[in-house]
């Protein structure tokens, strides 16, 4: 059976281990995962998880990959940093962590905020990244402030956090002692199925936001949306020379991932994570694994005029 084949029926190989380690780059004390061998994949998480939400993708991908998963400044166990949250600087962590381990350049799979980080990655540091795939995400000045606005149709499941957010004083004074509730309200409002992330899961997730400084440095990567915006724009004008894969869950921002990244490359191609919403790493990660590889892995192809059309979510919504 061919490896096309194998992954269409979800057939990803032999089960791997997931070791934890540490390295010090750009002044900070990073932890990552890594798994397999092969040529290199880079995953980068969004909030409020860090690379605890890679495990289960990371057992597929890693039986033909070396699959390296870190924890952005301020999540997990890496350093938590008064500043710095814009993705360009954050990209430049990523840029030091990955020289210091001699490993690019990379294919980089970006979700929601990491999406971000790894554009900058690729547009900065271009030698470093082979192919890009990005996830549930558009950057902003190119989609992202669109959502930012309140409309006539918001409800508890709207995503109204990435205006509020923008107040990082505010937020935080609102959201402390509360991280459980928020974390609760994360992982319903934009799923598809709101099972999915695994009580273990949850409960570090609700852990690593209690730490000190936590909760504050993940409000700050939202807070960072205009200078994100100003470095964006900048990068933008030089479009990358990548093929990117843009990535919607089928029951959340869906179609609208493409049309959000289609003028920032050259090659952009558009696709849906079936039965998942914005965590698609929980809700299907067999679905995202095969789309994933199939990009990395398979031979070029013409870059999509447009995306399948996906369903909006339980509430009509297509939230970041």
């Amino acid at each position: 059976m061919s490896k096309s084949s194998d992954l269409q029926e979800g057939n990803f190989g032999p089960p791997v281990s997931i070791t934890h380690r540490r390295a010090t780059a750009n002044g900070l004390d990073h932890h990552y995962l890594v798994a397999g061998d092969g040529d290199p994949i880079l995953l980068l998480h969004g909030f409020p998880q860090h690379s605890l939400m890679w495990r289960r993708l990371m057992t597929m991908l890693a039986a033909h990959h070396r699959v390296i998963a870190p924890d952005l400044r301020g999540a997990g166990g890496t350093t938590i940093m008064p500043g710095g949250y814009d993705k360009r600087t954050m990209a430049a962590d990523m840029q030091a962590l990955l020289s210091q381990l001699v490993l690019h350049p990379v294919d980089v799979v970006g979700y929601d905020h990491g999406a971000g980080v790894a554009y900058q990655l690729a547009a900065r540091h271009p030698d470093f990244v082979r192919r890009l795939c990005v996830i549930e995400y558009a950057l902003p000045g190119f989609g992202y402030e669109a959502e930012m606005a309140p409309r006539p149709d918001w409800n508890a499941g709207s995503a109204w956090q990435l205006g509020f957010f923008t107040v990082p004083e505010v937020a935080e004074h609102f959201m402390r002692g509360r991280e459980r509730d928020l974390l609760t309200w994360f992982f319903w409002h934009a799923a598809c199925n709101p099972s999915a992330v695994t009580p273990e899961d949850f409960e570090e997730y609700v852990r690593q936001i209690c730490k000190p400084g936590a909760l504050r440095a993940g409000i700050n990567y939202y807070a960072a949306v205009w200078q994100d915006m100003t470095d964006h724009k900048e990068a933008a004008r030089t479009k990358l020379n990548i093929p990117i894969l843009a990535l919607g869950g089928e029951c959340s921002y869906g179609e609208k991932v493409f049309e959000a990244w289609r003028s920032l490359a050259d090659d952009v191609r558009g696709g849906l994570i079936k039965d998942a919403g914005h965590w698609p790493a929980d809700e299907n990660p067999a679905e995202m694994a095969r789309l994933v590889l199939e990009f990395f892995d398979g031979e070029d192809q013409p870059a999509l005029k447009s995306a399948p059309t996906s369903k909006p979510d339980r509430l009509g919504n297509r939230p970041h």
